[in-house]
């Protein structure tokens, strides 16, 4: 060979370089394109085990006497501890010692209190009970707090009725939940300050009535409301509901029942000019919501429309007026035997 022939050249030329550069980066993308492939890739389920079907009829029998077991003494287990609750209901004065101890077992017993710490506690919580006005008084500005107490263990009895009633016995729950709020806007006068947050702080999670028998977790129902107080919701998640499917044509009556149950609830509870805005602003809220609801879910969607057109003319000036209109302008439009003409239709201007 020549010294002036050269051999057959592999590496091209620094020119053409750039040519090639993104196929000699492709082995150094590998790994990291292979370990994106593998992190994609799914993760395998464990198998699941197979039984014989001598151990599936085994297993199966046992969990069948475990169970009836286990609901026999969790009958009486809540059997028991609603007959305790049931005796505070008797008096003031046992419901305010049914409260007072569960409070020393919770803050007093279980944190291992003294003896003196326990005491100075009870003689506190008597006198908060007793609204600093001495044995079984009530001021005018905190209310009848033993009345609270009954009308919350009241409650709370109910609701561990709710949790553990089977679907037929729940529906039969609705009477004794309506005599319930009559008695609780009954009650409302007394119900003041302490009062009224005594209900709440008997029955709801971290109570010391909760807390001392471990109710907790037999306070959640689907289709029942856990707030003592909250009525609308005791309509709407239960009365109202349970209806919907077994009694339609009462519907109509039980809305106005629970806003008349509401607006003297209310009454009782706010201050004169509180009261006058929530009838101003609340009350034709509460109307529109009843119209929307009997129109979807009532015996009659043609009264319903009436009742928003009237809910209309007596609040023209509640801010939501507008937005009533637009929504019956459209329901009047898709109930219409013929198309509506885009005049009708066009809202008024400004």
């Amino acid at each position: 060979m020549k010294s002036t022939d050269r051999p057959f050249q592999l590496r091209p030329p620094f020119s053409s370089m750039k040519t090639y550069l993104p196929l000699l980066l492709i082995p150094s993308l590998l790994p990291f394109t292979l370990q994106a492939q593998v992190s994609e890739a799914p993760v395998p389920t464990a198998e699941k085990p197979k039984l014989t079907d001598q151990q599936v009829t085994s297993v199966l029998g046992q969990l069948k006497v475990l169970e009836a077991d286990i609901l026999a003494k969790r009958g009486t287990s809540l059997s028991s501890i609603m007959a305790k609750l049931n005796d505070g209901l008797a008096s003031d004065a046992a419901a305010q010692k049914l409260y007072t101890e569960c409070e020393l077992v919770v803050n007093s017993e279980r944190k291992e209190e003294s003896k003196a710490e326990a005491r100075a506690r009870a003689e506190q919580l008597e006198r908060r009970l007793e609204g600093g006005k001495g044995k079984g008084a009530a001021t005018t500005d905190e209310g009848d707090p033993a009345l609270g107490i009954r009308l919350g263990l009241r409650y709370l009895i109910m609701t561990l009725e709710a949790h553990e009633a089977k679907e037929e016995e729940f529906k039969k729950m609705v009477p004794k939940l309506q005599t319930y709020i009559q008695d609780l806007v009954a009650s409302a006068p007394k119900l003041k300050g302490r009062a009224l947050a005594m209900i709440n702080r008997v029955c709801n999670q971290g109570s010391p009535v909760v807390e001392a028998f471990q109710l907790d977790r037999y306070l959640e129902r689907e289709g029942w409301s856990n707030n003592p107080t909250a009525i609308g919701a005791m309509y709407n998640e239960t009365i109202l509901a349970i209806a919907e499917a077994d009694a339609k044509d009462s519907l109509p009556g039980l809305w106005d029942s629970r806003i008349i149950a509401e607006a003297a609830f209310r009454k009782e509870n706010m201050t004169v000019p509180e009261h006058a805005l929530w009838l101003q602003n609340e009350l034709p809220a509460l109307r529109w919501e009843r119209s929307a609801y009997l129109y979807e879910k009532g015996p009659s969607a043609i009264n319903a429309m009436g009742d928003m057109l009237k809910n209309i003319k007596e609040n023209p000036g509640h801010p939501d007026a507008p937005n009533w209109v637009q929504q019956l302008r459209q329901l009047v439009n898709q109930s219409a035997p013929t198309p509506v003409s885009s005049e009708a239709d066009k809202p008024a201007s400004n």
